[in-house]
């Protein structure tokens, strides 16, 4: 993974709100899984989208377990 390029390494159905400054019109179509290396290490967020609408959440440390769990979804579990 190349420093400070978001991956998209699952896409699934929504199912909640994942930013605090919530966009509404983004509910209701996928959520993208994604991750990054960073200098501290691999760093994870979630994307909902709907249409042309993003609603991104925050970036969090993203342990070894979880990554690979993510992995194990693929691309469209709906």
């Amino acid at each position: 993974m190349k420093d400070s390029h978001w991956i998209t390494i699952a896409t699934v159905g929504y199912q909640h709100s994942v930013s605090i400054n919530e966009n509404r019109a983004a509910h209701g179509g996928v959520c993208h899984l994604e991750a990054r290396q960073s200098p501290d290490g691999l760093l994870g967020r979630k994307t909902n989208s709907n249409g042309t609408h993003l609603e991104v959440g925050d970036t969090f440390p993203l342990d070894e377990e979880t990554f690979f769990y993510w992995l194990s979804l693929g691309k469209c579990e709906r």
